[in-house]
């Protein structure tokens, strides 16, 4: 049933959804009425993100081909894996737990300037350990630690369907 679920275009459709919603949200909150900047731990699980929503779109236009799914899957599955490693760090920095030099700016590589290229998604302004509070009272990073274990969780289970389908020999 999971292997079916990762060759379905709704499957990949959803996960498009999904992550351009958790986008959305999040400039929502940067450019809406309160007005809160991202920090340089923010604008990189953004940038993790849209890696996964890049690979999501492979996976939905490329999704009955095994190969270009299974490469599709790993590839969702490590940048969502960075963007829960990434929150959890933020986690960490908002409840004092782990003590950071967050600087201004995002922070990302000299060959990959996001920040510079596309400012108005990631450019980093705010302060690290500082994050909206979000519905149901926690804070936009304890929100990110769920919102990305969950769909990370079902990525796996599909990603552990098809590693038993290559130790069959039945892939497509």
């Amino acid at each position: 049933m999971l292997y079916k679920l990762g060759e379905n275009r709704y499957f990949w459709l959803t996960g498009i959804i999904y992550l351009t919603l958790m986008e959305a949200i999040a400039l929502y909150y940067q450019y809406g009425p309160g007005m809160w900047y991202p920090c340089a731990l923010c604008v990189q699980v953004r940038a993790w993100v849209m890696g996964s929503l890049t690979f999501s779109v492979m996976g939905a236009i490329l999704a009955k081909n095994f190969w270009w799914r299974w490469m599709s899957l790993n590839l969702s599955i490590v940048l969502m894996a960075g963007a829960l490693h990434t929150s959890y760090y933020a986690f960490g920095v908002e409840q004092g737990t782990v003590i950071s030099s967050c600087t201004m700016g995002a922070g990302f590589p000299e060959f990959m300037p996001l920040d510079q290229w596309v400012p108005v998604l990631f450019e980093a302004q705010g302060m690290c350990g500082q994050s909206p509070p979000m519905p149901l009272g926690v804070s936009m990073v304890e929100a990110l630690l769920v919102t990305l274990f969950i769909p990370l969780l079902v990525l796996v289970a599909v990603w552990v369907s098809h590693v038993q389908k290559i130790i069959a020999g039945e892939t497509d």
